[in-house]
């Protein structure tokens, strides 16, 4: 059955349930960082690098393999970073110490961009009236991947130790390898250019498109700012008045989950009136979440709300956004994807960094304060929005 934008739709369905696997091996650390300092016996500062290093990965390879989606068939990237990423997540399993960890988690986060790359071969296979419906279903299955993944590895952790997470995500990736395999049709290449012509057009892209720029900085933010939060929920949960367990912080992450419920719905307003309207909600509702969450001492139903409101409110940002730029230049997809996703990832490894340092200082007070300085950083573009250009 073909769907209106001219993909099928068990394609969307799969190809948003890999986002989301792929995805989730980036996140299962975030929940056991509080274990890791006691297993190796090292800071809390040092554990939350663990997390870091991941997410410095993921830019990484957001910058320097994501762009090959327009060099070279997709689905044959898809296969080789699937495959690679298997061989990290068993390398993880297998750490013995804080530096191997490091490592391995560096690798992981470069080999979980597959995502990434299924977002624009989303994009080319659907038709502008629905591209932006089609890329919200699949960062919704992207960010059930990422919230999921905590719970899934505190309840693991608890039960069959942390090393069995990575050994059940290897199989699980390996396992979707094949099925991409047979079902992820091929795309031709829409750049024919050298490695480094392709990287230098990214520049290009980037001081063409002043709706990029605007974008990519808001994305960095927000991004920014929940992360902050996700990075130290372990240290505040694990402490009074809550003194949670792995398995009950793991929960957590189902509560999250239901900013995926939005994103559908902000990719078909995005559609249908624009991104001016979602992304304002989505300010509102981050704003909201972080003051909400300055109280969360007095009752942990006032800390799910926080939890739902700055999760709900990335998405409904973040999801026209991310349509923007796949508009701006047909046969650039990848590499706009790229100057975003890039910026987007590279404001999260900086919120964690900053997360860590707040917790350690300030404590939660300083965690919430420094996701509300982020959000209202990220909302700066809305007073310099340039009148969009139409799609090429």
């Amino acid at each position: 059955m073909k769907s209106p934008q001219g993909i099928s739709k068990p394609l969307i369905y799969f190809m948003t349930l890999a986002c989301g696997v792929v995805v989730a091996s980036l996140y299962y650390c975030q929940p056991l960082l509080a274990t890791f300092d006691d297993i190796f016996n090292v800071s809390e500062t040092a554990s939350s690098w663990i997390n870091i290093f991941s997410q410095m990965g993921y830019g990484v390879g957001l910058f320097f393999i994501v762009p090959l989606g327009d060099r070279i068939d997709r689905k044959k990237l898809i296969i080789i970073l699937m495959l690679c990423s298997v061989l990290s997540l068993l390398g993880m399993a297998m750490s013995n110490n804080i530096q191997t960890l490091y490592v391995f988690s560096l690798l992981v986060g470069i080999t979980s961009t597959t995502g990434q790359i299924f977002v624009p071969l989303a994009a080319h296979l659907s038709s502008e009236k629905e591209r932006g419906k089609v890329i919200g279903t699949l960062m919704g299955g992207l960010l059930t991947g990422i919230l999921v993944s905590r719970t899934f590895s505190g309840f693991i952790a608890d039960h069959l130790g942390w090393r069995a997470i990575y050994l059940i995500a290897s199989g699980g990736v390996l396992l979707l390898t094949y099925f991409s395999y047979r079902i992820i049709p091929s795309s031709p290449a829409a750049f024919s250019g050298k490695y480094s012509e392709l990287m230098k057009s990214m520049w290009v892209l980037i001081k063409q498109q002043p709706m990029l720029r605007q974008s990519a900085w808001m994305g960095a933010c927000l991004f920014g700012a929940i992360s902050v939060f996700w990075s130290t929920m372990a240290f505040y949960l694990e402490a009074p008045p809550f003194s949670y367990g792995l398995s009950v912080i793991g929960l957590f992450g189902f509560v999250g989950a239901t900013g995926a419920v939005v994103s559908p719905w902000a990719g078909r307003s995005s559609d249908r009136s624009g991104y001016k309207k979602p992304v304002m909600l989505g300010l509102v509702a981050m704003l909201s979440g972080f003051l909400v969450l300055f109280v969360s001492h007095q009752t942990i139903l006032i800390f799910v709300i926080g939890i739902i409101l700055i999760d709900m409110g990335l998405q409904l940002a973040h999801i026209p956004n991310l349509s923007i730029v796949n508009t701006l230049h047909a046969a650039a997809r990848a590499r706009l994807n790229t100057v975003y996703m890039t910026s987007f990832f590279i404001g999260g490894t900086l919120g964690s960094v900053m997360g860590s340092y707040a917790w350690q200082l300030y404590a939660w007070e300083g965690v919430c304060t420094m996701g509300l300085v982020l959000v209202v950083a990220g909302s700066m573009p809305l007073f310099f929005r340039s009148v969009r250009r139409r799609p090429t």
